[in-house]
This record gives C-alpha cells, sequence and structure tokens, in this order.
C-alpha cells in the first residue's frame, strides 16, 4: 500500500524515526481482527509485522495503552473525546502546508496504467489518454471555481480555493514528470530503503515519455 510507504518515509526522513526499531501491527479500526485479508508483500527484508488477535480493535488497544500509535486513513475512534487520544499533528494543515512549500512533495498514491503490448501496437495512445485526462481534470477545476453554486457542501470552498492558489500554484495534482520529480524520487528512494526494490530506478524508466 503506498500510503504505507509515504507515511513510514516521511516518519524516517522529518522525524528520525528507525523503521527496523518499530514493532507493526496489522488490524481493524473499530473491531477485532484483522483489516480485511492482508497479505505481506515480498520484500527484500521483512519487518516485523503481527495480526492483531488481541480480542480488541486498535482503537481500544490506542486508548488502553497496549500500542502507542495508529496510523490510518480514517479517525481513530477517541480522537475528541479522549484526552489520552490526540493527533500527533494537531495543526496538520500548517505542518503540510510547510512541507510542500520546503519540498514540493505532494504524496501520490495511484497511476494509469497501459498494457505493454497495447502502446507497442499503438503508441499514439498513452499521449491521447494524457491529454484526455488533462483536460478532464482542467473541467473538475473549472467547476470548482465556480461560485455561483457551490458545487461541494464546503462553506469555505472559495477560500480553500485561494489557498490552493497560493500554496501549489492553482493545481494541487499536477501532471507529468518533471512537475512531480521530487515526489517520485523520494517515493523510489522510501522504496529501496523499505526493501521494496534493490536499487533506485531512473523516473524516466519508469514512464512513457511523450510529445
Amino acid at each position: 500500500m503506498s500510503a504505507a510507504i509515504w507515511i513510514r518515509g516521511l516518519l524516517q526522513h522529518e522525524y528520525g524515526v528507525d523503521l527496523s526499531n518499530v514493532r507493526w501491527m496489522q488490524g481493524a479500526l473499530k473491531k477485532a481482527g484483522a483489516h480485511g485479508q492482508p497479505t505481506v508483500a515480498p520484500l527484500l527484508k521483512q519487518p516485523t509485522i503481527e495480526i492483531n488477535n488481541s480480542g480488541k480493535s486498535l482503537s481500544k488497544l490506542l486508548a488502553d495503552g497496549d500500542i502507542d500509535a495508529v496510523i490510518s486513513s480514517r479517525p481513530v475512534e477517541g480522537v475528541g473525546t479522549n484526552p489520552e487520544i490526540q493527533r500527533m499533528f494537531p495543526n496538520y494543515r500548517e505542518v503540510e502546508k510547510e512541507y510542500y512549500r520546503r519540498t514540493h512533495i505532494f504524496p501520490i498514491m495511484h497511476l494509469v496504467a497501459i498494457r505493454r503490448d497495447v502502446h507497442e501496437a499503438h503508441p499514439f495512445v498513452a499521449q491521447s489518454l494524457y491529454d484526455a485526462l488533462c483536460e478532464s481534470k482542467d473541467r473538475a477545476l473549472a467547476q470548482m471555481r465556480e461560485g455561483g453554486a457551490l458545487r461541494y457542501m464546503l462553506p469555505w470552498l472559495p477560500a480553500d480555493m485561494d489557498e490552493i492558489d497560493d500554496v501549489f500554484g492553482g493545481d494541487p495534482w499536477p501532471y507529468g514528470i518533471e512537475a512531480n520529480r521530487p515526489t517520485l524520487e523520494a517515493l523510489v528512494q522510501y522504496m529501496v530503503e523499505q526493501h521494496f526494490i534493490s536499487k533506485r530506478i531512473p523516473i524516466e524508466d519508469l514512464f512513457v515519455v511523450g510529445r
């Protein structure tokens, strides 16, 4: 899961966490047992990972002091109601803005892939698909900026758009290699350090380069 790669990389590089000394537990946030049907990637060096067989959810383990922290894409139970459970970064929005301004890294997670045989038979597909995705994104941004009737139920959407302009220059999700080079190079570095791949791969070797 690429989100976990990013989180571990940020903890290591921004806050000096020694990942080799972390004891990892996989489990569901709000119920006992595993989250889904977990598998372990064929890493070059396996970390210490255990499945939560305690009979408690991860949120309950955290509340009881049995684990030190939870990494999750969803809010942990107890945040805002249990004074013993806090976000690691209460001012996360400011922390994230400072990080982006300093590094120009915006963690990304998903890719659009084309089968090699399709691209070799029809080379234009890559550029055509890229152009279509760029146009789709431009339309979405234009619709989000329409102030006559807000597209989303966010009372301060216009102010958020102003902030996006200030921090990201108007486009928080740029497409293309050069616009994402700091992010892509960081991801490759983290994958080496976390034993997913044996050595760094040049970014140009990972993508079809269009016109």
